[in-house]
């Protein structure tokens, strides 16, 4: 196994010490080759060459090879565009996953295939501190550019593990503006390290009944290692069982892969999210469980007020309990109400309402994504990022990062019934809010999450 970090820097601007020092002591404890990519500074004519001489030993230009599946790719991106992503999607679909060279840090998955996992773009934030025309004597669209630049600027890397010729492991780390950053629970001050404080784990949309089981045996051992203050769950219930696409499809759907297979059962689906509420309030201790309300889980309430069940017996004496509740009680109470019918839920689990926010170190957690704008469906990161801003959310089931705009995967299965033959950027990814308030996004490859220990 050989681990790297990936960084860039500036043309003729000095690293930010405190994040220098920290990467080479990251360097030193997790026996990883540090990597600085060379980009412009404050125009091309500030090129490569003038990158800082601290840097020399660890400067890679042009394509650098990790395996079969990920490499570095040079493609000269300006510091200052606003979106270093822009026309490269097609260059990873054609070859591997790339990682260049960019001041910002950029995740986006890239579909190429009917089953196999995304490939992706990744940018890596810089080492160096901004370097941007700012002054009076820059013309006013070349100052417009690097203040847009300056404030988009960010401190960060990418880890990268590599296991063999095939399979890599790969997370960001984002540093602070002092330069302090965390990996995996464990926080870099320049020299100095110590344990750090998991604010959040924002969980990929969960699916009660429908989770893939290597999935949620992962997952359920991450949070029992990580120790999140407050673990928040999406698209907890999944409501298969109720669910109003299956009407659409009686055979392929509502007979094959709901009646056959037994989820045609409200009953037992939320108990199943009891049992899940169980084992996860287990693992999270003294921490609290925010549920947020999601697409999936308004399946249950609209179940009830176009009156489906009156022809559906199965579910008839539950359909009713719950509908009475939620006319006299709370529309959103819904799902909460019903998996209270199968037990005593976690003194330590919190439904969140539709219209609730919950917002830690800056980042809104409370929303699921499906709503953006009055747009309602599969909204983009981007639209993401003019609804919610500064937010992690879910709903798309890929892992997304633009600027401080970030989105989780799933837990469901890649190869779920009803996304067979369309291209998928599907990913099994979480996100960790650290207490520097900066994100990791943590994604899980073949069965694992990160290969050794760390530090």
């Amino acid at each position: 196994m050989k681990r790297y970090i990936i960084t860039s820097a500036q043309a003729c601007a000095k690293p930010l010490k405190t994040f220098w020092e920290g990467l080479q002591n990251y360097a030193k404890f997790n026996d990883a080759e540090i990597i600085v990519l060379p980009m412009h500074g404050i125009s091309a004519k500030e090129d490569y060459d003038r990158v800082r001489h601290e840097f020399d030993d660890y400067i890679v230009e042009g394509k650098f090879r990790f395996n079969s599946n990920l490499c570095i790719e040079q493609f000269h991106v300006q510091p200052q565009n606003i979106d270093p992503a822009t026309s490269q999607k097609r260059f990873a679909q054609r070859t591997t996953s790339l990682i260049f060279a960019s001041p910002k840090q950029r995740l986006v998955p890239v579909t190429h295939s009917n089953k196999k996992f995304p490939k992706f773009l990744i940018t890596t934030g810089a080492v160096t501190v901004p370097n941007y025309a700012t002054e009076k004597h820059h013309n006013a669209e070349r100052r417009r550019r690097g203040s847009i630049a300056k404030r988009d600027h960010e401190y960060g890397a990418i880890i990268v593990e590599i296991e063999n010729d095939k399979e890599f492991r790969m997370r960001n780390i984002v540093a602070d503006t002092t330069g302090k950053f965390v990996d995996l629970g464990t926080l870099y001050d320049g020299y100095r390290c110590r344990e750090a404080k998991l604010e959040a784990m924002v969980l990929g949309d969960w699916h009660s009944g429908q989770t893939e089981p290597t999935i949620k045996k992962i997952t359920l051992d991450m949070v029992k290692e990580l120790k999140p203050k407050r673990l928040i769950l999406h698209d907890f219930f999944d409501g298969h069982s109720v669910s109003h696409h299956t009407e659409r499809k009686p055979v392929r759907e509502k007979l094959l892969h709901q009646y056959d297979k037994g989820y045609h059962v409200l009953s037992r689906e939320l108990k199943g999210c009891l049992n899940d509420l169980k084992q996860l309030s287990r693992r999270v201790k003294d921490g609290k469980i925010y549920i947020i309300w999601s697409n999936h889980h308004d399946f249950l309430p609209r179940y009830l007020e176009e009156v489906r069940f009156r022809l559906d017996m199965t579910n008839y004496r539950a359909a009713i309990k719950i509908l009475n509740h939620i006319a006299a009680k709370d529309y959103n109470d819904g799902v909460k109400f019903g998996i209270g019918l199968c037990g005593k839920i976690p003194n330590n689990v919190k439904f969140l309402k539709e219209d609730q926010d919950l917002k830690v170190r800056g980042y809104q957690l409370a929303s699921h994504g499906h709503k953006n704008g009055g747009f309602y469906g599969y909204s983009s990161i981007n639209q993401k990022e003019q609804s919610l801003g500064k937010s992690i959310s879910g709903h798309c089931h890929s892992a997304q990062k633009l600027r401080q705009t970030f989105s989780v995967g799933t837990c469901l299965p890649t190869n779920m019934f009803y996304m067979r033959g369309q291209p998928s950027a599907w990913t099994h990814s979480h996100a960790l809010l650290w207490e520097t308030g900066t994100v990791q996004l943590i994604h899980i490859f073949n069965g694992k999450w990160k290969i050794g220990n760390g530090r």
